[in-house]
């Protein structure tokens, strides 16, 4: 087995998993099979900078200016995402033949980008081999995108958002300085359980929950409450 595969190449964007022989050391996630959304023709960094970011990441708040500065994103994009755009690069991941890798596994989708890229039928099917999931999408308000409210939270940056996509049946997840009516702290935050073992950040599947967290990572310092 290897440790990642390509699971699905378009013309702009490429969708790697990783983290099957060797676990990711993200103490917040935990073991988890760690999917990432990358754009194809530059490096992270390079696509950050240039703003083609917007291919993997839409319309999320947290790219800053679009152009690298004020990002408030948690993501160190120097780091792990440029380390696998490389080597995707250099020919080290092979397209996935089999979703028995996933079997038992834990699954982030959207390690980095926005998962919604991910084929629908593909994603689903993975979760439905895998004993857990979390994912989080920025594009929840698009109605062609309704279906993802099973897998995915909608990752909400003000109260009034929050409203919105409760009232669309979205479970809901954001960063704020402090909680309003109906959400609960983030498990890892409060007592330090890893995503692996909390699993609520899992969609709407089995009722609607609503997390928040206060602004962490990298980008925390760029943070601004809507």
């Amino acid at each position: 087995m290897s440790n990642g595969y390509i699971l699905h190449e378009g013309t702009s964007r490429v969708i790697i998993a990783t983290g099957f022989e060797t676990p990711s050391d993200n103490r917040k996630t935990g073991d988890m099979i760690q999917i990432w959304i990358l754009v194809k023709s530059v490096s992270p960094t390079e696509a950050i900078r240039t703003g083609l970011d917007r291919l993997i990441c839409g319309s999320c708040v947290h790219r800053g200016d679009g152009h690298g500065g004020d990002r408030s994103c948690y993501v160190n994009v120097g780091k792990a995402p440029q380390k696998i755009w490389r080597a995707w690069k250099a020919g080290n991941y092979q397209p996935l033949r089999s979703l028995e890798c996933f079997v038992g596994r834990k699954v982030r989708f959207g390690a980095y980008g926005d998962p919604i890229h991910i084929p629908l039928s593909l994603a689903l099917a993975i979760a439905g081999v895998s004993s857990g999931h979390t994912g989080y999408t920025h594009q929840w308000r698009k109605p062609s995108l309704q279906p993802w409210k099973t897998l995915l939270m909608a990752s909400v940056d003000s109260i009034a958002e929050l409203v919105i996509a409760r009232s669309l049946g979205w479970s809901t997840f954001r960063v704020g300085s402090e909680a309003s009516v109906g959400e609960s702290l983030c498990e890892s935050t409060r007592i330090g359980t890893p995503c692996a073992v909390c699993q609520l950040c899992a969609g709407a599947r089995n009722g609607i929950e609503n997390v928040w967290i206060p602004p962490h990572g990298k980008g925390a310092t760029h943070f601004l409450e809507a």
